[in-house]
């Protein structure tokens, strides 16, 4: 049962994306009563049948932690939903996991605006992870996305990008292709390798995932951070990327001269201040009234609040 003193509704809020997969269950007065965690559930990268596997095990231990309230309402903020047959599998999934449930699925960036913001809807969300995207939102309900194309076609700035190209510029040096870097020896050391070959074979012999892949970017960040040249300019075309991606959408909102919030949601803006601080510099060079900051909040709950606004307003 619910612990003593909540009161409903009870919502839950989720989160997934390519690295991992957050719930949270809220009681009306919006107080954490619950909470899981499971692995990633980005369909484009794991598939349909691991996505719901980690969705289950995320909200089923959310659930349980909370006491099992009879929940009102959910909201899932999804990685990979970018496309109508993206809606089409996560809404089997979802249905599947919380039948007649009112539930409400979201491009996670939309939870990571609002849990950015600590409650708008309002503004630019741009999420680095092991993928990366996007979207911005107006006051009258106009938006637009950026870059979400996958790591095949685009994903620039995210973990699997920056990995990627790591891995490509250690390849480079050890074939005196290109420039010397530490990142021969910084990669394989990462996954517990002994050498860039036997990381290749690891990589290719058991079919690494996108997420396994993308593990490798903060060895990759934390070797710019030393000084390593190859590594620097990769860690600044990712800013580059990121904030471009950013001005895209803001571009095509027509926002230049607007003020409005940009968060910068994930774990490669979390774990890497240089590049927080080269995007935030290149956005405000051309929005000049956008106040480029961290989540104040983690996207979960920004899922969760959605929930809860939605119960809200559907009992007015």
């Amino acid at each position: 049962m619910p612990s003593r003193g909540s009161r409903g509704p009870y919502v839950l809020g989720l989160d997934g994306g390519g690295s991992h997969t957050q719930s949270l269950v809220l009681d009306g007065s919006g107080r954490e009563l619950g909470r899981g965690s499971a692995g990633p559930s980005n369909h484009q990268s794991v598939g349909a049948q691991a996505a719901q596997a980690a969705l289950a095990a995320s909200l089923d231990q959310a659930m349980a932690s909370a006491g099992r309230p009879p929940l009102a309402a959910a909201c899932f903020g999804m990685a990979g939903l970018d496309r109508p047959e993206d809606l089409r599998i996560l809404r089997e999934i979802a249905d599947a996991l919380l039948p007649g449930l009112p539930l409400e699925l979201v491009h996670d960036g939309l939870v990571a605006l609002v849990g950015g913001t600590g409650g708008q809807r309002y503004g630019v969300a741009v999420i680095a992870g092991t993928g990366s995207s996007a979207v911005g939102y107006t006051a009258d309900g106009r938006f637009a996305r950026s870059s979400g194309w996958g790591h095949l076609l685009g994903d620039e700035g995210s973990g699997f990008d920056i990995a990627r190209r790591g891995l490509n510029a250690a390849t480079r040096a050890q074939d005196g292709r290109g420039p010397q870097t530490i990142l021969t020896e910084r990669l394989p050391l990462a996954a517990g390798l002994p050498s860039m070959d036997s990381l290749s074979d690891h990589i290719y012999n058991e079919s690494w995932t996108i997420p396994q892949v993308a593990s490798l970017a903060p060895a990759v960040l934390a070797a710019a951070e030393d000084g390593d040249p190859s590594a620097g300019e990769i860690r600044d075309q990712a800013a580059d990327e990121l904030a471009l991606a950013a001005l895209a959408v803001i571009r095509a909102l027509g926002m230049q001269s607007q003020a409005f919030a940009v968060i910068l949601s994930g774990g490669i803006f979390g774990g890497c201040p240089a590049i927080v601080d080269r995007a935030r510099r290149t956005i405000v060079r051309e929005a000049r009234q956008a106040d480029v900051h961290l989540p104040v909040r983690e996207p979960v709950w920004g899922a969760a609040w959605l929930a809860l606004q939605s119960v809200s307003s559907h009992s007015k």
